[in-house]
């Protein structure tokens, strides 16, 4: 195993249409098919079969999909307010217009908090959208593009499953036992439809989602890649990592090194240069470190209620309300100037980076124009505005859901935590050396010796490189680090919360119209409500 890992160390990086409520009770498009309509769709209609595969990835861009608010914009409300729960993404003033306080606040995980509406029907929506599919082909098929998309409704509805598990419970390793979420197939909806689903077992979440990503590389040839019409869609490279996160969950390093490794030799994915990484971007779907994105059309932007409208410096949003999005200054105060990724948020010393304030928007450079704009310290700079036009008001910029750079961060980290710390530690300084420094004379060097060092070094690096990109709460919940805003400067006091792991507080409850839709839930069945204070007033 390890020859191989050597091999990329020292080569590779040397060198949805959906109808119905939340609730589990509601028929997934409009109703159960019959056989005989598979059939006829089978043989006189494929091209619907298509569309029903599209529309498993329609969840993820849909507006009003699981909460008739213009706050639901499809997954990247997710993301969004997940990464609001964290303790490195610092909104400037949340109350301005209400827009994700709560999550802020950690007032959002209640039964009937939109957060948690959202989160639950989009998550159920999706895997409703893949039951749906793999109801409608025969799973021995011998034709190579029904396998194709079959595999595409395991692996979606796998990642639904995976997102669920981190909200509604705790990690996997300890809590295998404890109450996830229900469990719904293809095979057991209309069982469920009758007579409901109770809360299945994390454990048995964690194998469905295995069972089904198993099943997904099984039907996926090494032409997937050739067969996905763009990267909203997935394909072999995508099956494996979401796989490697899965298994870094579940703590299977061994397993989760070689998901990775097999995504960074595919040879279908680069990282961003340093060059490119020291200037805005983030909003094309076909960039060539995207392995799986969600596209936003210029019809899908619906004014402001766009990941872009909340997340854009650059754009016209929210952050000409006073809604700007910044860092932790705490954090940022711990990235080194020889980090070209520290260009992605504003230094209190403005002009002092050079790739942060390159003119790539016309007349204006960017300090200049966030000057101008009243932009505070720390705000972020790192995702470009559509078409890279300085207020823009059009919110089409496509959204990254995984890219090639997790992989080789979830490789470091599963060579420490596994079979070769130094290994993992090796390649974690490769990859920022190669792609993220800019004083080739005074390279970067891990200051971590051991597995859980080398680990957190690891986290922080993907605190640094993931920001804005959904994934900072589920790593902490992952690793148990809990919530601390308290090194937050530009933080206000009211959200300036210090939470230990384990919390009932960090866990979603279950949406109230679950409890009373859903025969096989009972309020003995909720998770418990949890409360947090600010920090300063503990």
């Amino acid at each position: 195993m390890m020859n191989k890992f050597s091999k990329i160390l020292y080569t590779a990086l040397a060198g949805v249409m959906m109808a119905g409520c939340n609730d589990l009770d509601t028929e997934p498009m409009g109703g159960i098919i019959t056989d005989d309509q598979r059939q006829d769709v089978i043989e006189n209609m494929p091209e619907k079969l298509k569309d029903a595969v599209t529309a498993i990835f329609a969840n993820f861009y849909a507006t009003e999909g699981a909460y008739d608010d213009m706050l639901d914009f499809g997954y990247p409300t997710i993301m969004i307010t997940l990464d609001s729960r964290s303790q490195d993404f610092i909104t400037t003033e949340p109350g301005a217009y209400g827009w994700f306080e709560a999550p802020v606040k950690f007032q959002d995980n209640t039964a009937t908090s939109p957060s948690s509406r959202i989160i639950w029907g989009i998550m159920y929506n999706t895997i409703f959208s893949a039951n749906e599919v793999l109801g409608m082909i025969d799973a021995d098929t011998d034709n190579e593009t029904y396998k194709f998309y079959i595999g595409q409704a395991h692996a979606a509805r796998a990642y639904a499953y995976w997102v669920l598990a981190q909200v509604y419970q705790f990690n996997y390793v300890g809590n295998e036992d404890a109450p996830c979420v229900p469990i719904i197939t293809d095979k057991n909806a209309e069982e469920a439809l009758i007579n409901g689903a109770k809360r299945s077992s994390v454990g048995d979440v964690y194998t469905q989602m295995i069972n089904d990503l198993n099943r997904a590389e099984e039907l996926m040839d090494g032409n997937s890649h050739a067969l996905r019409d763009d990267n909203r869609y997935i394909d072999l490279d995508v099956v494996k990592a979401i796989r490697a996160r899965v298994y870094l969950c579940m703590q299977k390093y061994d397993k989760a090194a070689d998901d990775a490794y097999d995504v960074l030799m595919s040879g279908s994915f680069y990282p961003l240069s340093v060059d490119e990484a020291g200037v805005p971007g983030f909003n094309v779907l076909d960039t060539h470190n995207w392995i799986w994105g969600i596209p936003v059309s210029e019809v899908d932007a619906r004014g402001l209620y766009t990941f872009t409208g909340f997340m854009g410096s650059y754009s016209y949003g929210y952050a000409y309300a006073g809604m700007w999005q910044t860092i932790n200054s705490g954090f940022f105060d711990e990235i080194p100037d020889e980090d070209v990724r520290k260009s992605w948020w504003i230094s209190t010393d403005r002009y002092s980076n050079a790739y942060n304030y390159s003119a790539m928007y016309g007349p204006y450079t960017a300090a200049q124009y966030l000057d101008g704009m009243g932009a505070p310290d720390y705000a972020v700079t790192k995702f470009a505005p559509y078409k890279d036009v300085l207020e823009q008001t059009l919110g089409a910029c496509d959204v990254p859901l995984i890219r090639i750079e997790e992989m080789q961060l979830i490789l470091a980290e599963s060579l420490a935590m596994g079979s070769s710390p130094g290994d993992g530690k090796d390649m974690l300084e490769s990859f920022v050396n190669r792609y993220r420094w800019l004083d080739a004379e005074n390279p970067y060097v891990c200051p971590a010796t051991t597995p859980e060092g080398i680990r957190d070094e690891i986290w922080r690096q993907r605190r640094i490189e993931l920001w804005g990109e959904g994934m900072a709460y589920f790593d902490c919940m992952r690793l148990n680090k809990g919530i601390d805003r308290s090194n937050a400067e530009n933080c206000g006091d009211e959200f300036k919360f210090k939470i230990p792991a384990g919390e009932a507080v960090l866990l979603y409850q279950i949406p109230n119209a679950e409890i009373e839709g859903n025969p096989a839930l009972t309020t003995a069945d909720q998770n418990p409500t949890g409360s947090a204070q600010p920090f300063l007033v503990q």
